[in-house]
């Protein structure tokens, strides 16, 4: 490593030499010092120098002597470790042909590819590392495991599908997204997301994360105006709910509001502003329920008259009613279909008090024979 410093030194200080040989030299010398940098972690801590310190690990000690990340660390370690256990990766590494990401690719290696297989290709696999860029290597590294394990192909989606999911939690400010996509649900959403949020004008200057976010609610508006399946002619939309002092403090702006006025609720998140609520209703389908409310019940008191299906008022004050959340006990799949508790071809009436919205699933097992309810009063 000193001949390498004092080689990029020399470079440097030359006046012959161009900027691209400036840039190489450097280069060269910043991987070699990175691998130094790695065996010298790895050696403090296989003999606990860091103890000497105070510091109870080697992580705890990067992190407060060299302000490095923990994660960081031990991937310098393993790095180290590999390196002892693949000598011509050490060696290379050393001489500044191999940057320590391609080291931690040959830690993936040994973690994943048979290790007898992997010291049979070493020397190989050193040659297409140093002509490689490191995602380039780990890509290629990748297809010689899936061609040596075929099968772990197929573990790695059914593992994926197994541990699928998707959750949204409600923060003060918005939406907070986690989750895992399996390799076929993430490729249709990688795809959409890619082809929605390509620039569309010479004077686009949104960032990509900005493109990224813009294409994600236009595939969402979309959906929700167009593509998810309707029931009585209602499709499934987002529902608001607010009183008539907040919609008529919106269609008098400047006006003075009273303070007690009640917030507008947006179902499945709760209180929003008089911004975000006059935003929402720009495009918005309003619906006049009459409702007396004594908390924690609301009751229904007018939505029009009945017929054989519920009304679209019907469907609109019975969601409200029940929450979105169907009606059968135990269950908390959303509403799917207004169901009559007397059918009917039984002589039951299309009246509010007759009806309950039940999820799909419900409502087959109720005209199924299989799920029963009756009123106790």
């Amino acid at each position: 490593m000193i001949g390498i410093l004092r080689d990029t030194a020399r470079v440097l200080r030359s006046p012959a030499s161009s900027l691209g040989d400036e840039v190489k030299a450097i280069d060269l010398a910043e991987k070699a010092l990175a691998i130094a940098k790695a065996e010298r972690l790895a050696e403090m801590d296989a003999i606990k120098a860091h103890e000497a310190d105070g510091a109870s690990s080697i992580t705890t000690w990067a992190r407060r002597e060299i302000n490095q990340d923990a994660h960081v660390t031990r991937a310098q370690v393993k790095a180290a470790v590999t390196m002892r256990e693949l000598p011509s990766v050490g060696e290379a590494g050393r001489a500044g042909k191999l940057a320590l990401r391609h080291v931690e690719t040959f830690t993936y290696a040994l973690a994943h590819i048979d290790n007898d297989d992997i010291r049979t290709r070493e020397a190989d696999m050193v040659a297409v590392a140093v002509e490689s860029a490191p995602n380039d290597f780990h890509q290629r590294v990748r297809h010689l495991r899936y061609r040596l394990d075929p099968d772990s192909l197929d573990k790695a989606y059914l593992d994926g599908m197994e541990k699928r999911d998707i959750r949204l939690a409600k923060t003060i400010g918005g939406w907070h997204l986690t989750g895992f996509l399996d390799i076929e649900t993430g490729a249709k959403f990688d795809t959409i997301l890619r082809s929605l949020s390509v620039p569309r004008e010479e004077g686009d200057v949104r960032t990509p994360a900005q493109r990224r976010m813009d294409s994600l609610e236009q595939l969402l508006t979309s959906t929700l105006q167009h593509g998810l399946p309707s029931d009585n002619g209602i499709r499934p939309h987002l529902f608001i709910t607010a009183t008539a002092e907040a919609l008529q403090a919106l269609a008098t702006p400047g006006a003075a509001t009273d303070d007690h006025v009640e917030p507008a609720i947006l179902h499945g998140f709760g209180p929003i502003g008089p911004v975000l609520l006059a935003a929402l209703l720009g495009d918005a389908e309003v619906t006049p329920i009459l409702i007396k409310d004594v908390e924690p019940h609301t009751e229904v008191l007018d939505v029009g008259r009945s017929k054989r299906f519920a009304t679209p008022k019907q469907t609109k004050a019975i969601w409200l009613r029940q929450g979105g959340v169907c009606a059968s006990d135990g269950c908390a799949h959303p509403i799917g279909h207004v169901h009559h508790e007397t059918w009917w071809s039984a002589g039951g009436h299309t009246n509010i008090d007759d009806m309950t919205g039940r999820c799909s699933k419900c409502h087959a097992l109720i005209h199924a024979g299989r799920l029963t309810r009756r009123r106790t009063g």
